[in-house]
């Protein structure tokens, strides 16, 4: 897969992750929840923006519209089969979803020919799995297998 058509794929998958954490956050019961699918809603636009200045830029460039690899798309994205999610289904769909994305970012970072386009997957590839990082943080709260925000949410004291 070329960059460009790497760049056009990632603007499907930052597209489809943007409405994925806003159908979360409007069904979110939890308000820390609503908090964090907004704020991984307000990111995935962000990178939305960034591909598509690069899309852009190397559409300019090349003049040549390529076509997205639909199943490839389909293999990045988690599919929802059912509206009615918990938070904790939620929140494992997300981790699987940002997953599937760093890796694909990383992937495609390292086929990159081009310096800039090579930065951008790079950079968003750290991103995506920090926000799995969070998923991954919210999930040990809510099943209180970890520590979230420097707080044990289980003790190590034997009764």
């Amino acid at each position: 897969m070329d960059e460009l058509e790497a760049l056009a794929l990632a603007l499907e998958v930052e597209k489809a992750e943007l409405k994925f954490y806003l159908n979360l956050a409007r069904k979110a019961g939890d308000e820390k929840a609503k908090r964090m699918f907004l704020f991984l809603a307000r990111e995935e636009a962000g990178h939305w923006e960034l591909f598509e200045e690069k899309f852009v830029e190397k559409l300019i460039e090349k003049c040549e519209l390529p076509a997205v690899n639909r199943e490839l798309l389909k293999e990045l994205l988690v599919e929802v089969e059912n509206e009615n999610l918990s938070e904790v289904d939620a929140v494992r769909i997300g981790m699987e979803q940002e997953k599937r994305t760093w890796e694909f970012y990383e992937k495609a970072a390292k086929e990159s020919e081009h310096e800039p386009v090579r930065r951008v997957f790079e950079e968003l590839a750290r991103v995506e799995k920090s926000h799995y990082e969070l998923l991954r943080a919210q999930y040990d709260s809510v099943m209180k297998t970890g520590i979230w925000m420097d707080y044990q949410d289980f003790s190590l004291e034997v009764d």
